[in-house]
């Protein structure tokens, strides 16, 4: 279809003027002419009658007119708001993360990223790992910082670093003075749990089998900061991913050995789709926060490099303790 020509015979049907019509388009009346003649060539029918003083539409044209004008506006329209998306999707990023990993990671990366753009919004997605799968597969969110497992087929993923499950002990009990613990340890203490609807306790129940039943779950929550508030009160032991855990002079982190638990934590997206530019920035920025976390530093994979997600993936697995 021939827009530009459309658009030279409206132009043309509503001034009554090649020469006026020409002016408000900024071509010349050759251009003009040429755009008009090839049109009624395609179309195979004359629009315009001219004379050297006179120009109007034959009946071609006058019934061709108000269908052409309405068809174009409604075609620039739909131009417009498709424009308008694309610039909201410039202005707006919108990012999935485990709250224990935002909390880490985020405030001083959008604090930056905010100096960098200032007029970006960004939306949070702070929530458990299931619903950030959702979120990416829908487009909510254009990437998210999760747990790796099973991703959705349409998602790609790469793996960033391994954190173990620790626990977190009250800092006045008998435990607390120990440099590690096994699972068995464990055995007779009141333990708080999050949720086995959750990423974390799902995979602690499916790592430990049948062993878990030998230990005192007296407690069951659903966010992790209820849970290690539990340990700093005094109440019970908590086993968690060691960046879940919130720093408190009121308990002690130890790791647990025979076996290590471990959860692989990395970025999802949804595979073929491009970032638009601030969502990628953001998404180096994360990244090179991630690497440089003291943290994180030394547990990271050697192969992230900043700047993008790829199709490998690393799942974390153990052998339930021994009975």
């Amino acid at each position: 279809m021939d827009v530009a020509g459309l658009e030279a015979f409206i132009q043309i049907a509503e001034f009554g003027s090649f020469r006026r019509a020409a002016e408000a388009m900024r071509l010349s009346q050759t251009a003009l002419s040429h755009r008009i003649r090839k049109l009624e060539e395609d179309v195979g029918v004359t629009l315009f009658q001219r004379t050297t003083r006179s120009l109007a539409l034959t009946r071609a044209g006058q019934d061709f007119f108000p269908e052409a004008r309405d068809a174009l506006m409604r075609l620039s329209s739909l131009y417009e708001n498709l424009r308008r998306e694309g610039r909201q999707a410039q202005e707006r990023v919108s990012v999935g993360c485990l709250g224990s990993l935002g909390e880490h990671f985020l405030p001083e990366v959008l604090r930056e990223f905010r100096q960098r753009h200032p007029g970006v919004s960004v939306t949070v997605f702070d929530e458990p790992a299931a619903a950030l799968r959702e979120r990416v597969a829908s487009g909510e969110a254009q990437f998210a910082l999760t747990i790796l497992g099973a991703q959705l087929w349409t998602q790609k993923s790469r793996a960033l670093f391994e954190e173990d499950f620790v626990a977190a002990v009250p800092a006045g009990h008998e435990l607390a003075d120990r440099a590690e613990l096994t699972w068995a340890d464990l055995v007779g203490h009141p333990l708080a749990r999050v949720a086995t609807t959750t990423s974390h306790g799902f995979m602690l129940s499916e790592s430990l089998g049948t062993f878990g039943e030998r230990l005192d779950w007296a407690y069951e929550v659903q966010r992790v900061n209820m849970a290690a508030c539990f340990v700093a009160s005094g109440i019970a032991i908590t086993v968690l991913p060691r960046l879940a855990i919130p720093p408190s002079t009121e308990l002690r982190v130890i790791p647990i050995t025979a076996p290590l638990i471990r959860r692989t934590v990395g970025i999802i997206a949804r595979d073929g789709v491009q970032l638009p530019a601030p969502a990628l920035q953001l998404q180096r920025m994360l990244l090179h926060a991630i690497a440089r976390h003291p943290k994180t530093a030394a547990a990271r994979a050697a192969r992230v490099q900043p700047g993008g997600v790829d199709k490998d993936t690393t799942e974390a697995s153990s052998s339930p303790p021994s009975t």
